[in-house]
């Protein structure tokens, strides 16, 4: 009795809230950013397993030509998404190439290694160009036409590194802290269209990608190390961009406001409101990057 009495609640106060979407992916056009590596890449050779019509932007045109040579139906578009002109046209060319877009998935992202006391205001606008406006600016193209369409999802990668505050990434976690905030505006604003907006946060993922540093030649995985203890190693353990692309198919195939790649993603997200465990995390990360660029005689 107790469990129909929630559920009534549920329906008649969060109406909803219990709604079930599903898409069928095959034949779907999806277009996803920084398709050329890493996230994007994985995520493009599986849904073109599934049938979907793909098109992938990225700025490296030849990485995106080698991965549609093995695809059944694909688009390659060469596009920096710092450029917010070249943002609107590429949603624009994929609609005159394919007649609609379904999908959006707004994967790319600018890494910017660089401590706190010496970030330029030219790396934190960087950032924010590529991991905001650029996307805010495609975001509202495929809007328009999923509008007219009366059907569509949008896909933002975020970031909860941000809600963590991970150190020396300060234009990266700051950058998209904004667009999670734009993320959030819109799935209210935009509602009722028949277009989802979805907040997709992968958590740390190794990748063949290198940050874009400014304190010297580091790993991606600069911040972590297995000497740390059992907490921050929980937070610090990478998924493979195969992972998160299987997650984000069955993100398409069922839209959720919210997801997080994994439990220890989600936990992290909750920790981040503990000041003195958040804190004790990240201050291991400093140890940690400090201790590796002292031994490569960065500082």
């Amino acid at each position: 009795m107790k469990k129909e009495i929630s559920i009534f609640v549920l329906f008649k106060f969060f109406p909803g809230t219990l709604k079930i979407v599903l898409m069928d992916i095959k034949g779907k056009v999806i277009l996803i950013t920084g398709a050329s590596s890493g996230i994007g890449a994985s995520t493009a050779k599986a849904f073109d397993r599934k049938g979907a019509k793909i098109a992938m932007a990225a700025r490296r045109l030849e990485r995106l030509n080698i991965l549609a040579a093995d695809m059944h139906e694909s688009l390659t578009l060469p596009v920096d998404m710092s450029d917010e002109l070249q943002a609107r046209k590429m949603v624009m060319d994929v609609i005159a190439h394919f007649g609609r877009l379904d999908v959006l998935i707004n994967n790319a992202a600018c890494i910017i290694v660089s401590p706190a006391a010496t970030v330029s205001a030219e790396d934190l606008l960087m950032a924010f160009h590529t991991n905001l406006t650029g996307p805010v600016a495609a975001t509202q193209e495929a809007w328009t036409q999923m509008r007219k369409q009366k059907s569509g999802h949008i896909i933002n990668i975020g970031s909860p590194g941000f809600m963590m505050g991970i150190p020396f990434y300060s234009p990266y976690v700051c950058s998209k802290a904004a667009f999670s905030a734009w993320t959030r505006t819109i799935q209210s604003e935009w509602s009722g269209h028949g277009v989802f907006i979805s907040e997709f946060f992968p958590g740390y993922v190794l990748t063949d990608s290198k940050p874009d540093s400014r304190i010297g030649d580091v790993d991606q995985d600069f911040l972590m190390s297995p000497n740390q203890n059992w907490l921050s190693r929980k937070f610090t353990k990478p998924a493979s961009p195969d992972q998160i692309a299987l997650q984000l198919i069955r993100l398409v195939n069922k839209p959720k406001t919210l997801v997080y790649s994994g439990f220890s993603v989600r936990l992290g997200a909750v920790i981040s409101h503990f000041s003195g465990f958040r804190l004790s995390i990240a201050r291991q990360m400093v140890e940690t990057a400090r201790m590796k660029m002292k031994s490569q005689g960065l500082i």
